[in-house]
């Protein structure tokens, strides 16, 4: 590996022509669905929009590493191990595309190389620049050249909250979802043939990182965005782990202003396989299927952000609740939210809005806001709230005496 001689390569700019077509079968080899993702998916769509991340495809085809003096490129080797993409503007439905490629540098990390390559895309009519874009890409056992483990140009990952997530959506992969993604450039034979798998290193052909980068990416902007591309701005990967065409695919989000945190784990077996991942959005507000709450504002969203705070502390309260609990919250007598307290798996979850994934509530608790912000207190004992018709419950009445610790905790806590 010779990072300078890399550094100074200039290929020649790549043109990447696409039309509706290439973007649906995108989405589609990325996890679109009739039922929720119709705009990406119908070309007459009212709505059309293309997916922010099918600009890795131009990216693949100008990517200059396989060619590129300086390096000593292996396929069967190689990994993807960071991607960084920054668009502009919303991609045009149908477009021609010019783009440039410069290596960044090659990264000695001692087991492997990492060479990082800038990719910049254009719209090749009007000129204007649509989207920049790092590909971090390993090559095992290149490393020990003697060059710079660190490069200031290079897009760092920073890490997920310290707290269970605000949101997570679940989604199971295809058998077919690596032969349906590679049709949309990522020839990679690692993906689809088992020999191939084999001499790369696995037992059998795993899913592009890519691919499951573009289902992670769907499922935030659908839980932050109501699947509006044009408040994606920059979003940020780091691939851990592989994932087996088949598997389920687990986001975990994290809500902090227009920054959205996320890991991507596999159900099947809690493997992280995208880590430290983020996307920037130019608003981030978690949607769901409820009204409007009319600009009231709740008292009891500050308990329901301190339990998100508390939960991880709660050693062994998913193993003692198993359950699922649902808060209608209401005001005047009308109802404004509903909160949804999940400690099924893992550490649990806080989220605004009914259970997902077509989940069902084990107990469903009815109270006033300012009379749950009591309860949670102390100041209002349960029974008497019972009896006089401030607190009604419906399903698993014992389940919510499981609950004592942590609401214990939080009167603890600052509030």
């Amino acid at each position: 590996m010779d990072p300078a001689l890399a550094k100074t390569y200039k290929p020649e700019d790549a043109c990447f022509n696409y039309t509706q077509r290439d973007a649906i079968i995108y989405a589609l080899g990325v996890g679109a669905e009739l039922k929720d993702d119709l705009k990406f998916l119908y070309e007459n769509h009212d709505d059309f929009q293309v997916l922010p991340t099918y600009v890795v495809a131009p990216g693949l085809t100008a990517n200059c590493i396989t060619s590129c003096p300086g390096i000593e490129f292996d396929l069967a080797r190689i990994l993807h191990g960071e991607q960084y993409i920054e668009v502009y503007e919303p991609l045009p439905a149908d477009a021609e595309l010019r783009t440039e490629c410069r290596i960044v540098d090659v990264l000695d990390k001692g087991s492997g190389a990492l060479i990082l390559s800038n990719l910049t895309t254009y719209d090749n009519n009007s000129g204007k620049k649509l989207c920049m874009q790092q590909f971090a890409t390993f090559q095992v056992g290149s490393g020990k050249f003697g060059g710079d483990k660190t490069c200031p140009a290079e897009k760092k990952c920073v890490p997920i909250p310290d707290r269970a997530p605000d949101a997570i959506v679940e989604q199971k992969t295809s058998v077919d979802q690596a032969a349906i993604y590679r049709m949309s450039g990522d020839l990679n034979p690692l993906h689809v043939d088992p020999m191939f798998a084999k001499m790369s290193g696995f037992k059998q052909p795993i899913l592009h990182g890519l691919c499951t980068m573009g289902f992670s990416t769907r499922h935030v902007l659908k839980t932050f965005a109501n699947n509006d591309v044009s408040k994606f701005k920059a979003i940020k990967v780091r691939f851990s782990s592989p994932v087996i065409p088949g598997q389920t695919l687990v986001t975990e989000m994290w809500h902090e202003g227009t920054r959205i945190h996320f890991q991507t784990k596999v159900k099947e077996t809690g493997k992280v396989v995208i880590s430290n991942g983020h996307m920037d959005l130019t608003d981030a507000s978690q949607q769901n299927t409820e009204a409007k709450s009319c600009g009231v504002e709740l008292r009891s969203q500050a308990i329901f952000d301190t339990i998100a705070e508390e939960l991880p502390k709660q050693k062994g309260i998913v193993q003692r609740v198993k359950g699922i609990i649902v808060y209608d919250i209401t005001k005047n007598g009308k109802h404004v939210h509903h909160f949804t307290l999940d400690l099924m798996n893992g550490n649990g979850a806080v989220y605004k809005g009914e259970p997902k994934n077509a989940a069902t509530a084990n107990a469903t608790v009815v109270v006033d806001d300012d009379d749950f912000m009591k309860l949670s207190a102390g100041e209002l004992d349960s029974t008497k709230a019972y009896m006089t018709g401030k607190l009604k419950v419906k399903g698993n009445v014992m389940m919510l005496q499981k609950l004592q610790g942590l609401m214990g905790g939080l009167r603890k806590s600052k509030l």
